[in-house]
């Protein structure tokens, strides 16, 4: 009789067998003897080859992921089978566009009409610790019915960018999360002498780029040695067209959305009138890529974000999320939302998962880029609204409709927590 046993198979053979029990299985087998514990939960190879071929939510752009191999397949496992717990963090009595941007896994900026809000957010995202801080972006009253509302904002590197339904840009410097920041420009009437709004807004370096979805126009703002009106407690106002420079993009009806990527020398611009994005190059403020044959009038792309320094991704009006390889300008990833409802937003994490905002209850939806088909879909509030904006972590996902932002925490016990999944095939039949 031989005295071999299972634990002294190789690794590669065990990852071969364990691929196929479900996560309960392999919380099972974790607590049959230490040896199977220890290269579950603390052997971080074990677990990586028996999920080589799964989507694991990556962190992106933010601090180290310090779970375990385990922890991490764990809960992306939980975004899978849409096993969370949601709370709603903001509630307001207006209906708003808003925007956010999640920072750092604890901090959230959110613009609630001409407003920028601060949060601080616990680890497990459900509540906020505290209010840190408010500011009412500078407006100016236009005779027509647009709103001074904050349409889109950015934060990188100590330094926001605001761009207003008004028309103008509002610069602010950050010196830290938890103080409110200081106004240090205020850019005027960015296209068409103010008569349509700015729409999108990037920074690069000491350089407002805003585009407007009513004007074929990039318009870069510079804002050189603005660090020295600091001191003074003043702010630098721009206003005239010698202090911008501005890029024409023929046959576009309009610019919706920007980009810039990692290595900050490429902008993506989505386009109205276009369902391929144009690419930029910063340096020589020159069109990289622009594809004629791809212009459709009925064609809105509601926004746009890098997956990596090679490929941009994209969701459209008509439901559509793309993915563009701007080395051959070569469609890469096609995929429709499910309920082929249009799409709002769009967040990657850089490796296989990709969250959609859809335009109907609250709704996000889940990709994975190695399959066309819908991975997972949350219903994320109690509502009809839109999703604006949204954000998402290895843990969490946050989204803000139209009266409030609400957060998903997928780190919770699959054994107590209620499961909602949505992962179904839908078929539209037509008659």
């Amino acid at each position: 009789m031989t005295t071999n046993s299972l634990i002294q198979l190789p690794l590669e053979v065990l990852a071969n067998i364990v691929i196929h029990l479900e996560l309960n299985d392999i919380r099972n087998l974790m607590l049959t003897c230490k040896t199977f514990h220890g290269l579950i939960v603390n052997e971080n190879i074990f677990m990586r080859l028996i999920f080589r071929n799964k989507l694991v939510l990556q962190n992106r752009g933010r601090q180290h992921n310090s779970y375990s191999w385990y922890n991490r397949c764990r809960i992306s496992h939980n975004w899978q089978k849409g096993i969370y717990r949601n709370k709603v963090l903001v509630q307001h009595n207006t209906n708003y566009m808003p925007w956010l941007q999640f920072l750092h896994s604890d901090t959230l900026y959110l613009s609630v009409g001409s407003e920028l809000k601060c949060y601080s957010l616990t680890r497990k995202g459900l509540i906020p610790c505290n209010f840190l801080w408010s500011i009412t972006v500078p407006t100016v009253r236009r005779n027509d019915i647009r709103t001074n509302d904050i349409s889109r904002f950015v934060v990188r590197d100590g330094v926001i960018v605001c761009g207003n339904r008004d028309g103008n840009v509002s610069v602010y410097e950050l010196n830290n999360d938890r103080q409110r920041p200081n106004l240090i420009s205020h850019i005027k009437n960015c296209h068409e002498n103010g008569s349509i709004e700015v729409s999108a807004v990037e920074r690069i370096c000491n350089t407002v780029v805003t585009i407007s979805q009513n004007s074929p126009h990039i318009c870069y703002w510079n804002y050189d040695d603005y660090r020295n009106h600091t001191t003074n407690k003043t702010h630098t106002t721009f206003s005239s067209p010698d202090s911008m420079k501005t890029i024409e993009i023929s046959h576009a009806k309009g610019c919706r959305c920007v980009a810039l990527n990692n290595s900050q020398d490429k902008l993506a611009i989505g386009l109205n009138g276009n369902s391929k994005p144009i690419i930029v190059d910063v340096n020589m403020s020159t069109p990289l890529i622009y594809s004629e044959e791809t212009v459709c009038s009925q064609h809105l792309t509601r926004d746009i974000q890098w997956h990596d320094d090679n490929s941009v991704i994209s969701v459209s009006h008509s439901g559509k999320l793309q993915m563009i390889d701007v080395r051959s300008n070569d469609l890469a990833y096609d995929a429709t939302d499910p309920f082929l409802s249009s799409l709002f937003c769009v967040k990657t994490d850089g490796n296989h998962a990709v969250v959609v905002g859809s335009a109907e209850y609250s709704r996000c939806v889940l990709f994975d880029l190695r399959s066309t088909h819908h991975v997972q879909m949350f219903f994320t509030q109690k509502k009809a609204s839109c999703v604006y904006s949204l954000d998402f972590d290895s843990t969490r996902l946050i989204a803000a409709a139209d009266r409030g932002v609400a957060a998903l925490n997928f780190n919770v016990n699959h054994l107590t927590t209620q499961v909602r999944d949505y992962s179904q095939t839908f078929e539209v039949i037509r008659g």
